[in-house]
Parts: structure tokens; sequence; C-alpha cells
């Protein structure tokens, strides 16, 4: 097997792991409405994972651009995962106004989990419109 797609099942499965974990802590959380979001996300952000690295063997990219995708992938759901999880610790909620509702944090933490949950997702984005490009290429 080629090493990305089991790195990318690696990273699901401990994203995923990750995720389980965390809904012990719901209860404790400064805001547990933001702990159900972030466990949901790393949830379903190990599964995105899973799906890129089972579908890897159907891309056409240079490896550069597989080392790009995985790297963006991986980083991007990984920081959005752990957006989540600082703004559901510390009570922060700009970047993520329906589940925060009610809470506010300091401006440092504020702007941390905007920070991350928006280098996330454009990172995650990113990965997406390369697998997406190595999906449509062709074979030759």
């Amino acid at each position: 097997m080629n090493p990305i797609p089991q790195q990318l099942l690696i990273a699901g499965t401990v994203l995923f792991l990750l995720s389980l974990l965390v809904a012990f802590a719901i209860p404790v959380l400064a805001n547990p409405r933001m702990g159900v979001a972030v466990h949901v996300a790393g949830l379903q952000s190990g599964m995105t994972l899973w799906a890129m690295g089972l579908m890897w063997q159907h891309l056409v990219l240079s490896e550069v651009a597989q080392r790009t995708a995985q790297f963006t992938a991986t980083a991007g759901l990984y920081a959005i995962f752990a957006s989540i999880l600082l703004a559901a610790v510390w009570g922060a909620s700009r970047a993520l106004p329906i589940a925060g509702a009610g809470h506010q944090a300091s401006r440092l933490r504020e702007m941390a989990v905007t920070a991350l949950i928006a280098g996330g997702s454009v990172a995650i984005t990113v990965a997406v419109l390369i697998v997406l490009w190595g999906l449509c290429a062709s074979k030759p």
C-alpha cells in the first residue's frame, strides 16, 4: 500500500478516537454545546480522512500534489478539531456563534480559535480541490 493512503487512514482513526474520548468530557466543558460540536466535527473529519485514504488509488496527481493534499487535509481537519475543542474549553464564541451563544472568552482566546478555524478551513478546501483535480484527471 502507498504510504499516503495508510497515513490518511491512521490520521482519520486517531481523530475519530479523539472525538470519542472528547464525548466523555462534554459535561465538564465551559460550553457543553460546543463540546457536542467538537465531538461531531471530529467524527466527520475522521471519516473524511478515511474516505480520502480509500479513494487515493483513483487519483492522478504528481508526488508534490499528493503530499500537499495529504498535509493540507490532515492539518486542516486537525486544526478545525483543535479550534472547536479550544472554543468548548475556553467558552469562545466569536468564530462559532451558534454553538457558542451565551459564552465569551478573552480577546486573545477568541483570536486563537478564529485563526485556527480559518486556517483549517482554508487548508481542507485546498486539499479537496487538489483531490477533485486528481479524480477528474485521466489516467495515462
